[in-house]
């Protein structure tokens, strides 16, 4: 895999975060093989083989005690007191933080994973990923729930994430949760998230596990004024797509990554429930290799039957989901249904054995029927919760989302509008200047203790602490939905007597979320009316944007004289992040994990369409338009230069020289990144490659490194190729590399581009 090599201060303090977690604490929740009575029982002896005590728990249990154990959320449930075993909770959610309720502490929330693809740091994303899975395992042993009205149980130790579904529509109101656009891109996250979260200081044991969603082909939430809905959507997807699209990312994580759980999706894949399928469980299980459990999304078993009408009666869709290998269900269906389905010949009791083993295989894996006196998991203090370290590597990763996407030149000056002097009169104007709970995104653990969101810095309060010297006002204007125009007076004139103004403006989780997709992708409300009349005063305005998918401003884009920041939801620390960037305290340096189209995009492609590459085309990879801007842009407050390392390097393997495919390990590149700019700051090199034999694609990424540089400073950065780098799917799906010269770019997605090309034969 290709890591970026930028290693924070951060990411070195969390090892003093991992150091104490072998201080002893109470474990107040009941564990297995905790008595004489129960440690009799081979399941229990960790001398013999995992098989061996998995099949000898199983052969104890009776049938009717089986559905509960895989069922999701139904603690107490599934406890099996006769043999000392307890309930397990499963399906905690980790998108960015645990989501759970405070402990002595409340959990870590960071940026959410638009924002973190756009970093094109996986460093930073692996370190994030260590403190969720080290969090979770503190609160679990707290006895902590999930942050839910209903007060859910304790947590499992297994988190539905990552979200690594493809940023496919800017309508999809799940953006937010996903790390962008290109397939490389969400694999890269998903190895470093899967990695980090499962991988901790005992290597015997998981440390937590992840649970790769949506499995398969999930990018719809539902479509106004129609009844498609994510609960009986059918995803028709042609095996081009499949191949080289939809499923890359899925298999990083689990070829590579060695993710240990897979959600499957509400969707239908190609007229077959997803929970159903098994094509999707062979690909799984027989393709890659995978050796974990699949869990349904909530409810997703019942809709087999009660949305897509893919069978007739509850019992079929539990054997359907059982034959397609889904083993927890997260719902009611097993419990009601399963033992029915067999007792109606529908599937063998066999077949739940399967499915179970997969579950407590996990259980055991996570070091649920061992002792406990030598596993440092089982003694992870309450303290390594939101630790001063793990809120600088926080900080850190929020201010690498930020994307500088414009910074036009102040009037009459060569100097750009960004960043602003500190010590003058500014303005913090719109509706999501003063954002709390709108900054933090969604799938949250609780932020502070009182359940409100109190403890998080606005914009406008980390704008006005670090304006010293100076004065700093707020208003509102408009809210992010409403229709009056009664705000604006009191805003026009808080920007007509400031010297500098910050207008913060976008989306919040009432336009887009989990359930709710946009139907066009402009500003909400009369933020664009608004948006207007504060630009047209003159005075130099700093656009501030929060949202999950794309936002398409376009006039903002042609016309007007001001820098524009993408802030995505930057979560806790957002406040922080942006005024620093706002002042120069920090020099934003990341690049957009997706393509910003035009707002009139979205009346040329249907909702509903799968298909990446039909006209206009979809992502970077296929968009043959002009957007406004493109995946891979951002700006800096310096500048930078790319060269070859050695003029003679990139010539050591070009077009007149044939390379078989079992020697592009072989191969490597070497660029030379230079800050020739005043100010520090963060370059990313981004390396993608043209096909010779793929007709449809555009380019491709295959390759990407961050690098932090001084004035002056320069440093080399490397990529070496591999045999399967150029690996594309044909119109039938098989994975191969084909033959011919490949045109090879390395770019900082602005201004700069070195390229060459090289055979393969």
């Amino acid at each position: 895999m290709s890591h970026v090599v930028l290693l924070s201060l951060a990411l070195l303090l969390l090892l003093a975060v991992i150091s104490s977690t072998n201080a002893q604490t109470p474990v107040p929740i009941p564990r297995a093989c905790s008595s004489p009575a129960t440690n009799q029982y081979p399941f229990c002896n960790p001398k013999l083989s995992l098989d061996e005590r998995i099949h000898d728990l199983i052969g104890r249990l009776q049938d009717e005690e089986k559905p509960l154990m895989m069922t999701a959320r139904e603690s107490p449930k599934g406890n099996v007191s006769r043999l000392g075993i307890p309930e397990y909770d499963w399906g905690a959610n980790c998108v960015h933080g645990v989501q759970s309720r405070c402990g002595t502490k409340c959990p870590t929330s960071f940026a959410n994973p638009n924002g973190l693809g756009a970093t094109f740091n996986m460093t930073n994303v692996h370190a994030m990923a260590q403190v969720i899975g080290l969090e979770l395992r503190s609160l679990w042993l707290q006895g902590v729930g999930e942050n839910n009205v209903n007060n859910l149980p304790h947590l499992g130790l297994d988190c539905w994430s990552p979200n690594i579904n493809i940023n496919r529509d800017p309508r999809w109101g799940r953006n937010q949760e996903v790390p962008g656009e290109d397939p490389y891109l969400s694999g890269q996250f998903a190895y470093a998230y899967t990695t980090g979260l499962q991988q901790g200081e005992d290597k015997r044991f998981l440390q937590a596990v992840v649970t790769l969603k949506h499995w398969a082909a999930y990018s719809l939430e539902d479509i106004p004024g129609t009844n498609i809905n994510r609960y009986n959507f059918n995803a028709i997807v042609n095996s081009y797509d499949w191949a080289n699209t939809y499923t890359p990312a899925f298999k990083a994580a689990v070829v590579e990554g060695k993710a240990k759980g897979v959600m499957c999706s509400y969707n239908a894949l190609n007229n077959i429930p997803t929970c159903a399928s098994t094509f999707l469980n062979n690909t799984l299980r027989g393709d890659w290799g995978f050796d974990g459990y699949v869990t349904s999304d909530s409810g997703a078993v019942g809709c087999i039957q009660n949305n897509h009408h893919y069978v007739s009666t509850n019992p079929e869709a539990c054997a359907a989901a059982i034959k397609g290998g889904t083993d927890i269900d997260s719902g009611g269906d097993y419990d009601t249904s399963l033992l029915l389905a067999v007792s109606q010949n529908l599937i063998k009791i066999s077949d739940v054995d399967l499915s179970l083993y997969r579950v407590l295989k996990i259980r055991f894996e996570l070091g649920l029927f061992d002792p406990i006196d030598d596993q440092p998991y089982w003694h992870v203090s309450p303290d390594v919760v939101n630790t001063p370290a793990s809120q600088a590597l926080n900080l850190l990763a929020t201010q690498q989302t930020l994307v500088l996407l414009k910074n036009s030149p102040l009037k009459g000056s060569s100097t750009p509008t960004l960043p602003f002097p500190k010590g003058k009169k500014v303005a913090v104007i719109g509706p999501h200047g003063n954002a709390t709970g709108d900054m933090v995104g969604n799938y949250l653990g609780e932020i502070c203790h009182d359940r409100s969101f109190d403890c998080v810095v606005s914009p406008f309060l980390a704008i006005q602490k670090l304006n010293v010297g100076g004065s700093t006002v707020y208003v509102e204007g408009t809210s992010v939905t409403g229709n009056t125009t009664s705000g604006f007076d009191a805003a026009i004139q808080a920007a007509s007597a400031a010297d500098y103004v910050v207008l913060m403006i976008g989306l919040d989780q009432g336009v887009e979320g989990e359930m709710h997709d946009r139907v066009n992708i402009t500003l909400p409300g009369v933020q664009d009316q608004f948006s207007q009349k504060i630009i047209s005063i003159g005075k130099p305005t700093a656009v501030v944007l929060l949202n999950g998918g794309a936002v398409a401003i376009d006039w903002i884009h042609d016309e007007a004289d001001v820098a524009v920041l993408e802030a995505f939801y930057p979560g806790f620390q957002g406040g922080n992040a942006i005024a620093t960037a706002i002042f120069g305290d920090y020099n934003p340096g990341g690049k957009m994990p997706y393509t910003v189209y035009r707002s009139d995009y979205i009346h040329q492609v249907n909702m509903t369409s799968m298909d990446m590459s039909l006209a206009p085309g979809r992502t970077y990879r296929y968009f043959k338009g002009a957007p406004l801007w493109p995946f891979g842009y951002g700006l800096t407050y310096t500048a930078f230069t790319l060269a070859w390392h050695n003029q003679s390097d990139h010539h050591q393997f070009d077009e007149n020289t044939e390379v078989p495919v079992h020697k592009l390990g072989a191969v490597t590149y070497v660029v030379t990144v230079n800050n020739t700019g005043k100010v520090a700051g963060d370059e990313v090199v981004q390396a993608y490659f043209q096909s010779p034999t793929d007709q449809k694609l555009i380019r491709q990424l295959f390759g990407f490194q961050r690098v932090h540089l001084l004035p002056g400073q320069q440093t080399e950065v490397k990529f070496t190729l591999s045999p399967s780098t150029f690996e594309l799917g044909d119109e039938e799906g098989t994975v191969a590399v084909g033959r011919g010269v490949y045109a090879i770019h390395f770019t900082n997605g602005v201004d700069m581009t070195l390229s060459t090309s090289l055979t393969v034969a």
